[in-house]
């Protein structure tokens, strides 16, 4: 019986390879795979290149290489000097770009729509992780484009992690799903500091304070998070359990306790502020989530 014919290899390059790009690099490194990788300090290649990898003497030799092309730099206009160059823009056309690398929801549509006028095939992606988690089963990434796109590249961009999702086809949706959820991050990592500063100030240690976050996380927080959620998603926000104008008060004693404990007042004074100009906005009989209507107002004056 005749064998079958093998198919031919998928051809990937990555550029840019930092510890978040190497680690993708070598998640796709796999038989099935032919990995191209380029990086402007050539030396990051050759732990890949003694994995199976073929080194790249230049941008343009690396997407010359390769069908599909996934780049993880520090920013887009990093990208955007290496793409937009005549020598390498010229190759472009017919392979698809994964974007990766960190920037605004706004860099993203604007990649996109380069990569129309270039007709390229282009994903804007987030991973919501760190490099030691690509290739296993805890990684998540959000990609957004056109669905076909992400679609027909899922099965490899799985290599990565097989938690991947579709944020949308704006697409600055993966961007903004990953700013949105760092914004969530950011504030109740620091919130969690500024409270154990507190703590301290009056003898209570971590060990102490820990727990008893924890608890209220559990009990008060993750379901008024919840709460919130719906209410926003309603765009109804009726202030049966606590109101805005509670939450000014609330907001002002946190501050003069930082400034009385001698603790930076200024996360929980930039807090007060926005309760306070929800309260002076005619939200002060409604719910916490009406502050909502106060954040999105400069997103939808522009």
């Amino acid at each position: 019986m005749e064998e079958p014919a093998n198919e031919e290899p998928r051809r990937i390059s990555v550029i840019g390879l930092g510890n978040m790009g190497s680690a993708l690099a070598k998640a796709f490194i796999m038989p099935e795979n032919q990995v191209t990788v380029w990086n402007r300090t050539a030396s990051k290649a050759q732990p890949l290149a003694k994995l199976g990898a073929h080194v790249a003497g230049s941008p343009s030799d690396a997407v010359a290489a390769s069908d599909v092309i996934v780049v993880c730099v520090p920013s887009y206009a990093v990208s955007n000097t290496l793409f937009h160059a005549t020598e390498v823009s010229g190759l472009m056309g017919g392979r698809t770009l994964i974007q990766l690398s960190t920037g605004t929801p706004q860099e993203a549509i604007d990649g996109a729509e380069w990569a129309s006028q270039h007709r390229v095939n282009y994903l804007d992606g987030a991973i919501m992780d760190v490099p030691e988690r690509v290739g296993t089963s805890d990684l998540i990434h959000f990609y957004s484009g056109r669905k076909e796109i992400f679609e027909s590249h899922k099965p490899w961009i799985d290599h990565l992690g097989v938690n991947s999702y579709f944020a949308g086809e704006n697409p600055g949706s993966a961007s903004a799903l990953d700013c949105g959820i760092l914004s969530f991050g950011f504030g109740s990592w620091l919130s969690f500091i500024h409270g154990a500063a507190l703590c301290e100030s009056v003898g209570i240690p971590p060990e102490q304070f820990s727990p008893a976050t924890f608890e209220s996380l559990n009990r008060l927080v993750l379901p008024t998070l919840h709460s919130v959620s719906e209410m926003i998603g309603r765009r109804d926000y009726p202030g049966s359990i606590a109101k805005i104008k509670q939450y000014v008060t609330a907001s002002d004693t946190l501050v003069r306790s930082s400034e009385e404990s001698g603790v930076d007042s200024r996360l929980p004074a930039t807090i007060a502020d926005i309760f306070r100009t929800a309260l002076n906005a005619n939200y002060g009989e409604n719910d916490l989530a009406a502050v909502f209507e106060v954040l999105r107002t400069q997103a939808t004056s522009e």
